[in-house]
């Protein structure tokens, strides 16, 4: 009845608010909906509405693992929210001092399965493999001879080779270009025992 004596414009104009309060609200509700309150809203939940470069299986597996669902500080840095057992949310060199596992292995498996070089062991496993070789390395660990895996690699790195037996650097590393070796830390991979054999008889001195 108040609005029966407003002007036909103030009228006009107090539905137009009307209209726009009912559309605010709307959106609102939807956007609670799917993202929760504004307040509660949470990294974890913005990540799960963006797009992933795996598979649904592969993604239930590393989440399994404890992969891809990392946690940030106040300065958006990545937390490690590592369990036992649990190697998808674990760097290389942290699972190698917890299982006492050779990186250098860890570093040429991965690099035989075509992670780029070099590798960095500071980097979560679950980002750079799929969840079946994230499983895979679980089972090398559980299951493999971890001596044997320690006397499979040379004592000493490509670069200090070198410089022992007197060896051009830019040679060694062409033949092990040539050869097709892993090389997942460059001049400073530990090559494999049958691998420093073939360098030192190809380019060490006859008397070696």
């Amino acid at each position: 009845e108040e609005e029966e004596w407003l002007p036909d414009s103030e009228k006009a104009k107090r539905r137009a608010e009307a209209s726009k309060a009912a559309a605010a609200a709307v959106a609102a509700a939807k956007m609670k909906n799917q993202y929760g309150s504004p307040d509660a809203k949470s990294d974890s939940q913005f990540n799960k509405n963006q797009r992933s470069a795996y598979t649904e299986e592969e993604e239930e597996l590393i989440a399994a693992m404890g992969g891809k669902s990392k946690a940030v500080d106040k300065e958006g840095k990545k937390i490690s929210k590592r369990e036992p057992g649990y190697l998808g949310d674990s760097t290389l060199r942290e699972i190698a001092m917890d299982y006492s596992v050779p990186i250098c292995y860890l570093a040429d498996v991965l690099a035989t399965w075509g992670v780029p070089v070099p590798i960095d062991v500071n980097a979560y496993l679950g980002d750079m493999v799929t969840g079946e070789q994230v499983f895979a390395i679980v089972e090398a660990i559980h299951s493999l001879d971890l001596g044997s895996l320690n006397d499979r690699y040379c004592d000493e790195d490509l670069i200090t080779l070198c410089d022992e037996y007197d060896i051009e650097l830019k040679d060694a590393f062409e033949l092990a270009v040539k050869e097709r070796w892993n090389l997942p830390f460059g001049v400073r991979t530990f090559l494999r025992v049958e691998q420093e054999e073939e360098l030192l008889r190809a380019l060490a001195d006859d008397d070696f």
